[in-house]
């Protein structure tokens, strides 16, 4: 039997005598229901309904929350007025919940804007719990007779730019425009931002500004940005001005988008002509350099030492260890991990690679020292360095280590009984909040303490964030709790992956908070984009699928037929697979490699960080949730096999 089989094995066992986590909360209590069955009221539009059962709970610990969508309801339904404040006011003396009285103050400014009440959005706009909408404020400013220009801070900020304000303000500071001229140096200022952020229309818009002898500089400019080498090679800019300075540094890095080695010669050539200031100096050399790295061309390596790195600038010095990773130039490996700073040499990533580095240089003992320091870890880089010593990995699964006084105390806690609360009546955003408001500001011990009492209370969400950060990694119950049984089980074997991956990868996606949406857009537990989830449904044969990505056994069913999918496309490479579903195959078929490259290296010098770092971990996880559904691991370098050259000629 294979060890994915044993998985699947343990997983239907599991199955067998434990509930799905569907039914891992207890039922209800009475006043939970009604909690329930009130927000549900509130949603199909029986407001009476609502009102009523909200009444009821007037005692209940979760019912300023209740009032809270009431008050959210009024603002939609109605048009606010002093009389609205006056509710706010007593909200926020009555609950004391400043996250709720935050929101509902922001809501409240947002209606004023609709309903045109400039002076109240202007008294509102003064609280502490106000956003500062400067785009609204001058509007409203302007509507109650005050004289909005040039002069005026607020606009000039917003004209300078270059973006589109807010509709609510748009017409005035058009408006503005058309009445004044702006001052000169915020117009240089709009077209150097505007080129800066390669939104040229916006700095062609400032030329009617200009006399005659600018207008021309800044028109050739903007032309010169479809092909910069011929312009940049004429005799146009020989002349150290500011206006010339800007235009070379920017013209360089047009170029550098599609020849970026060209662009740095040139730039290298001609950088100590003009009197750069230091930070345009730095920026553009990094640019250049960072580019050329990220693109993985073999003179990456020399463009970024062409160039003393600051102090600070961690990510410039280890893409100098990448580039030489890519290389394989192992000397210059140790040298470029000597550069860093002294704690940073010896994270277990760098580590490791100078350990690789030693050993490919032939010097076998000090690499296996360091690869034995490095094995006790329960890590990426330290379950490869068990590989080097074909020792096992140091898996064991350790409970909390809290102090009970300190466990008592906190659950006593409003906050955290709240939290609690809101996770049972499906309110899971705000608990997390009201845990984050403790977890924030706790200590070491507190830090276990919560990470105990989240895994007793079923909040393994918290639990994990909590013994993650109170440095408890071999709690491994807690920190890699198997959630979700059934529905990995069943969408692994439909798709003939090992659910161990499945496990690692929504771990590393969502955490198990199955109601999560990222800021791209993502949802659910293995955080599934809308547009990839109807993918991977017409490939399953349902052309007009709207589901619910909340849903567990959706969410999980449709990421691990993607998984299925994306490993196919990369003949079962995993590490490729997964770096996949983190970035697109279409950006992980742009960084395959020009001639074959150990899996190690590839992973270690992804160009995305989000994605290197997370192909790291699902990788460390699987060997986890391997571990923790079959009592052992299988080694990490048998999976990874050797990254083949891209074969596309095209």
């Amino acid at each position: 039997m294979s060890r994915f089989q044993s998985a699947l094995c343990v997983l239907a066992l599991c199955c067998a005598q434990v509930p799905a986590i569907a039914a891992d909360a207890p039922e209800p209590t009475p006043e939970q229901a009604r909690f329930i069955e009130a927000r549900e009221a509130l949603a199909s539009g029986q407001y009476d309904s609502f009102q009523a059962l909200s009444a009821s709970l007037d005692d209940y610990i979760l019912h300023p929350f209740l009032e809270y969508e009431g008050l959210q309801h009024e603002l939609r339904t109605t048009k606010p007025g002093k009389s609205f404040v006056s509710k706010l006011n007593q909200f926020e003396q009555d609950s004391g919940d400043k996250a709720l009285t935050r929101k509902l103050t922001r809501s409240l400014q947002r209606r004023l804007l609709e309903t045109k009440q400039w002076k109240l959005f202007l008294g509102v706009s003064k609280s502490g719990y106000a956003s500062k909408m400067p785009c609204g404020r001058l509007q409203a400013l302007h509507q109650t007779g005050e004289a909005i220009s040039f002069a005026t801070p607020d606009l000039l900020a917003l004209w300078t730019k270059p973006a589109k304000p807010a509709k609510v303000c748009r017409g005035l500071v058009e408006e503005v425009e058309a009445k004044n001229t702006p001052p000169i140096k915020a117009i240089w200022e709009r077209i150097f931002a505007a080129m800066e952020e390669d939104k040229p229309d916006y700095a062609e818009s400032m030329l009617r500004y200009l006399s005659k002898k600018d207008r021309k500089r800044v028109n050739d400019w903007l032309k010169a940005t479809e092909s910069p080498e011929k312009y940049l090679s004429s005799q146009t800019l020989r002349d150290d001005t500011q206006l010339n300075r800007r235009v070379v540094s920017d013209l360089v890095l047009a170029w550098s988008r599609n020849e970026p080695v060209k662009a740095t010669r040139h730039w290298l050539g001609v950088r100590d002509k003009y009197k750069f200031g230091k930070d345009r100096y730095y920026d553009t050399n990094r640019a250049l350099a960072m580019r050329a790295a990220y693109r993985r061309l073999p003179e990456a390596n020399e463009l970024l030492n062409t160039f003393t790195a600051n102090g600070d600038d961690l990510e410039l010095k280890e893409w100098r260890i990448r580039t030489a990773l890519l290389a394989q130039d192992w000397p210059e490996v140790i040298r470029s991990i000597k550069r860093l700073p002294k704690d940073e040499q010896i994270e277990d990533h760098w580590a490791y690679w100078e350990a690789r580095a030693l050993e490919e240089a032939g010097h076998t003992d000090h690499a296996n020292k360091i690869y034995e320091e490095l094995a006790g870890l329960q890590s990426y880089h330290g379950f490869l360095s068990a590989d080097k010593l074909g020792k096992p990995y140091t898996l064991r699964d350790e409970p909390v280590s809290a102090d009970a006084a300190i466990v008592d105390r906190l659950k006593k806690l409003p906050a955290l009984i709240r939290a609690r609360e809101y996770h049972r009546v499906k309110v899971g955003w705000e608990g997390r909040r009201e845990w984050n408001s403790v977890l924030s500001v706790s200590s070491p011990e507190e830090l276990a303490a919560l990470a105990k009492i989240a895994y007793e209370w079923r909040l393994h969400d918290r639990a994990i964030f909590a013994a993650g950060k109170a440095e408890q990694k071999r709690a491994l119950s807690v920190r890699f709790p198997v959630l979700y049984r059934s529905e990995v089980a069943q969408a692994s074997a439909a798709n003939s992956i090992d659910p161990a991956w499945v496990f690692g990868v929504m771990r590393r996606e969502s955490a198990y908070i199955a109601d999560v949406q990222s800021g791209a857009g993502a949802r659910g537990l293995m955080q599934l984009m809308p547009n990839t989830a109807k993918y991977v449904a017409k490939l399953q044969g349902d052309s007009n699928w709207e589901g619910d990505l909340t849903d567990p056994e959706t969410n999980i069913g449709l990421g691990s037929h993607y998984l299925r999918h994306v490993l196919d496309k990369f003949d079962n490479h995993i590490a490729l697979a997964t770096a996949s579903y983190n970035a697109g195959p279409h950006r992980v078929s742009k960084w395959l490699p020009e001639k074959d490259m150990t899996a190690d290296i590839w992973i270690d010098a992804i160009p995305y960080t989000e994605t290197r770092r997370y192909v790291r971990a699902v990788l460390a996880y699987t060997a986890i949730y391997e571990w923790q559904l079959t009592g052992e691991a299988a080694r990490l370098s048998d999976k990874l096999t050797v990254v083949m050259a891209d074969q596309d000629d095209t």
